[in-house]
């Protein structure tokens, strides 16, 4: 029976009789020139604003960690913290080779900041074109140069993305750097891994090898993360380090920290005029909705993939669940603080919804057509006599018959599933657009932002807002001249029964330590009475002669969630002002001096 088969066009001659054939790495074109060129210039548009602004709160509660880390001290055990311990442990290693400095962290940041950047644009590429995956990458770069902190998600969005990237082929060394994410941000490590192992088991291969494969990526994540973890929890106990790594995160932090989804905008609103609106209004709406404008493009972009997914497209899979975690991630706290992974991977499936979504059902090139009917010798188009092997897989061949569209591609399923998939991939294209517009008038307002340089021995070129600049200068140089290097001092905010940020910066700044396990002015935490009574109980054993309270609103700024509601504890404020007298105020910066204590006279330690 003569067999229809479709004959593909030769392309080039091969090579002569005994001349070397040339490998696939020879012959594939490389990109690590546009990956070199991209890094440069993502690093360089992450570090032209990154020496800008500090933040007492977020960044004084690493550094802090890192400073304890980097005198011995080990996290849950000698100190509260609820972080994975990559991140500390990092700072703290630099803090100890390169000594103290607010510059160290801005310098991982930036090159974190281009890492995650080049990785989505490798990660578009997988199933988009050059220019949509530039789109990627510029989405990426501005969603990444953004409010920079020194917080873990940078370092565990790379470590990610690099896994998306691996598993596919290397499912050992991917699943390594899930488990290394996992000491960054652990539930980053979790959403990553239920996306790998869901893509793994509908891969398109016999039952075993998916098993395999699976086993390899999870084994090998779970005995990096086991070792990282390995020692900080046999310092602390397994019980401890559940409570404040696992429960904390997961059950008290919504409680306290989570934030209602914005949707309907409060902020400053100029009708009056066009240009009024332009410059009161739009910049605020712009990042008021940067989170629903996320949320739309996830939605969208996922819609439109699944339109047009098949078995085959099942690497995707894996990709589309770590972007609904971040969307979780999002939700959590929908600040602009916890915008930027969300937005990296909007970037990039959003290359994808919008680069796969044709019209026109595809026609391979360089391919020459057979009638169905003209008769073929048998074994010549297969390895085996009697085989022949489709070159185009869209078309379904019958012997003897002519070719039949499959229903993917046939005129009752190609065409409308692809008009069908045109609107969402609209929308994922227009969140997109989002991302950029949102991400060049943060970096705008950035570089337009008013700052000095802050003259103290850590701040290494780092500016701050002028008009607090002389007030904390003051205080730090008041503290250094009044305690003495190794005695501590304690910093405490505006009201003990209500706190919604702390200034653990000051520690950092000032290069004092804090007698008390508690940096971090955690709601429901040091609002608590056990909590104070023990701050109480290390103030008067240790005698800490200063306490610095940061008296500015943020400290006690109305959130509608649990840290908004006061607990009515006021053991601390209570000892605070029997044991304490008011001395000198610098701004926000209210110094109390112990009672007992004869004053000593104003003499600074020598500082670099």
């Amino acid at each position: 029976m003569p067999q229809p088969v479709r004959i593909p066009a030769p392309s080039r001659p091969g090579p002569a009789p005994g001349a070397p054939r040339p490998s696939a790495a020879a012959t594939r074109p490389t990109r690590w020139p546009i990956y070199l060129l991209l890094f440069v210039i993502a690093a360089a548009v992450s570090a032209i604003t990154v020496y800008k602004g500090l933040q007492p709160n977020d960044e004084g509660l690493m550094l802090q960690a890192a400073r304890r880390i980097a005198q011995g001290q080990v996290p849950y055990s000698d100190f509260w913290w609820y972080y994975p311990p990559g991140q500390p442990y990092l700072l703290g290693g630099l803090w100890s080779a390169l000594g103290p400095s607010l510059l160290t962290w801005r310098v991982v940041r930036v090159l974190a900041d281009a890492a995650v950047a080049v990785l989505a644009y490798a990660l578009a590429r997988r199933e988009a074109g050059p220019k949509m995956s530039l789109v990627a990458w510029g989405g990426a770069t501005l969603a990444m140069a953004q409010l920079p902190q020194p917080h873990p998600f940078p370092i565990a969005l790379a470590l990610a993305l690099g896994s998306l990237l691996l598993f596919q082929r290397r499912p050992v060394l991917a699943g390594v750097l899930c488990g290394v994410c996992a000491a960054w941000r652990l539930e980053f490590a979790g959403y990553l891994a239920v996306g790998v192992i869901l893509a793994l088991a509908i891969r398109p291969l016999p039952g075993p090898e998916r098993l395999r494969a699976g086993l390899k990526y999870a084994l090998s994540a779970l005995l990096v993360a086991a070792a990282l973890f390995a020692p900080v929890v046999a310092a602390a106990g397994l019980s401890k380090t559940w409570d404040l790594v696992i429960r904390y995160p997961i059950i008290d932090f919504g409680k306290y920290q989570g934030l209602p989804f914005p949707l309907s905008y409060d902020g400053p609103l100029n009708t009056s005029s066009v240009g009024g609106f332009l410059s009161d209004s739009f910049e605020n709406m712009l990042q008021f909705y940067l989170p629903l404008a996320l949320l739309a493009g996830l939605a969208a972009s996922l819609i439109a993939l699944l339109l047009r997914a098949r078995r085959a497209d099942w690497a995707w899979l894996a990709a589309a669940v770590f972007a609904v975690g971040m969307a979780h991630y999002l939700i959590v706290r929908p600040d602009e603080f916890h915008t930027a992974p969300l937005a990296v991977m909007v970037s990039v499936l959003a290359a994808w919804a919008v680069g796969q979504t044709r019209l026109r059902v595809p026609v391979p090139h360089r391919r020459r057509k057979v009638h169905a009917t003209m008769p073929f010798p048998r074994g010549a188009a297969g390895p085996y006599p009697g085989q022949v092997k489709p070159a185009e897989p869209l078309l379904a061949r019958r012997e003897g018959q002519p070719p039949r569209l499959t229903p993917f591609v046939g005129a009752s399923g190609a065409r409308p599933r692809r008009l069908l998939a045109l609107l969402p991939a609209l929308v994922a294209a227009l969140a997109l657009i989002y991302v950029l517009a949102e991400g060049l008038d943060a970096k705008k307002l950035a570089l337009e932002e008013d700052t000095a340089p802050l003259h103290l021995a850590v701040a290494d070129g780092v500016q701050a807002n002028p008009r607090s600049v002389g007030p904390l200068e003051q205080a730090v140089h008041y503290v250094d001249g009044r305690v003495p290097p190794g005695r501590p001092i304690y910093v405490t905010t505006r009201r003990s029964d209500l706190v919604t940020s702390g200034n653990p910066l000051f520690y950092v700044l000032a290069l004092r330590n804090n007698p008390t396990p508690y940096d971090i002015a955690a709601p429901g935490v040091v609002t608590s009475a056990p909590v104070q009574n023990e701050i109480v109980r290390d103030l008067e054993q240790t005698q800490t002669p200063v306490v610095v309270r940061y008296l500015s609103p943020v400290t006690t700024s109305p959130e509608p969630n649990r840290a908004g509601q006061s607990t009515g504890v006021t053991i601390l404020d209570r000892y605070l002002a029997q044991a304490f007298r008011p001395g000198p105020r610098f701004g926000y910066y209210q110094i109390l001096l112990r009672k007992n204590q004869a004053r000593r006279p104003h003499r600074r330690s020598r500082r670099r």
